[in-house]
């Protein structure tokens, strides 16, 4: 089924894109919740921030995490034979200090604390929009996530399926877009829990790419469409992923001239905190408008899917869907949860 919302005309279904899909016909495919399974305590912090040195990354993911759940840190998220999904950036076929892609050594470490936690298996995967191969080797993710014993999964044709975003068309007046879409599927169906890890940057279509913004890298299709929508589309993919933990790279902010940058000019360690930092959160509304005000120095409430994506995800919470969604991060700054930790 194919359709137009409003007079954007933006495609709602790629009936092209799809039709080397296997099973094509079939479109009851849907994600599950990847947070639904944890045990987060009412009284832990949403927002974990960890600031440090460049030879102290490690230090400073595994502190990040852990300033979500001290006790248990990794292992709250992460349980013994578990299959781990990890959605870094891998955008773009850039070396990793441009920050146009998560930057490896912090990707390795997340791996490496998933497979001290327990998982039995960690997959790597991303959809990038230069050739896959070349962008997971220039960027290092490749090499790296292997080094760490995960599994790297390249896109291919029978790695996709179209999927169930919502059941009702589109309402455009809503903020609306996907209800079908070919999704890189096959590894998140095999996930038991997904984290995204993603760089903060600048982003000359949307303002900024953050972890909303990250889950972009999933589709298939002729994605480039949903440009002329780009806050509903981000909003519409932050609204269909319910990840089990999200985690914002600003080791390497790109403050200017992204999402692909080029020049080290536009590249400052922690941006506005001149220092390299980790953020961990639960929340992935809040995490990013705290980066976007705390790393690029920009008013949270100027940025259209932040709003757009905490609308959607309130009313799958009202439905009674386990997840987290706060309007802002001053909402739990107010509540004592957001811990900044100096490594």
């Amino acid at each position: 089924m194919a359709g137009i919302v409003g007079a954007g005309g933006f495609l709602l279904h790629d009936p092209t894109g799809d039709t080397t899909l296997p099973d094509p016909t079939r479109d009851d495919r849907r994600l599950r919740n990847y947070f639904a399974e944890i045990d987060f305590p009412a009284s832990n912090p949403r927002i974990s921030v960890a600031v440090g040195n460049e030879d102290r990354i490690g230090q400073m993911v595994r502190a990040a995490i852990g300033g979500l759940d001290p006790s248990k840190g990794m292992a709250r998220f992460v349980s013994d034979g578990d299959v781990v999904l990890i959605k870094p950036n891998v955008g773009f076929d850039r070396p990793p200090q441009l920050g146009a892609t998560t930057n490896p050594e912090v990707l390795g470490h997340v791996i490496r604390l998933c497979r001290q936690a327990g998982a039995r298996t960690v997959l790597v995967t991303d959809n990038p929009i230069e050739s896959p191969e070349v962008c997971f080797a220039k960027s290092k993710i490749g090499p790296v996530a292997r080094a760490e014993g995960a599994h790297v999964v390249l896109p291919a044709q029978s790695q996709f399926a179209s999927l169930i975003v919502r059941d009702a068309p589109p309402d455009a007046q809503q903020g609306e877009v996907l209800q079908h879409w070919p999704v890189l599927f096959l590894p998140l169906d095999r996930a038991a829990k997904v984290i995204g890890v993603a760089p903060v940057k600048d982003h000359n279509l949307c303002s900024a790419s953050m972890t909303l913004k990250n889950w972009y890298g999933l589709l298939g299709g002729r994605r480039n469409r949903f440009h002329q929508a780009i806050h509903e589309t981000i909003s519409d993919l932050g609204m269909m992923m319910s990840p089990t933990l999200v985690i914002a790279d600003a080791t390497r902010v790109m403050m200017n001239n992204g999402p692909t940058g080029g020049r080290m000019s536009d590249v400052r360690p922690g941006g506005n905190l001149e220092r390299p930092a980790i953020v961990a959160s639960v929340d992935p509304v809040a995490c990013d408008a705290w980066c976007y005000r705390h790393l690029l120095g920009r008013e949270p409430s100027t940025l259209v899917y932040l709003d757009l994506a905490h609308r959607k995800i309130s009313a799958q919470i009202t439905r009674g869907t386990k997840r987290l969604s706060a309007p802002d991060w001053q909402t739990y700054d107010r509540q004592g949860k957001i811990v900044t930790t100096n490594v």
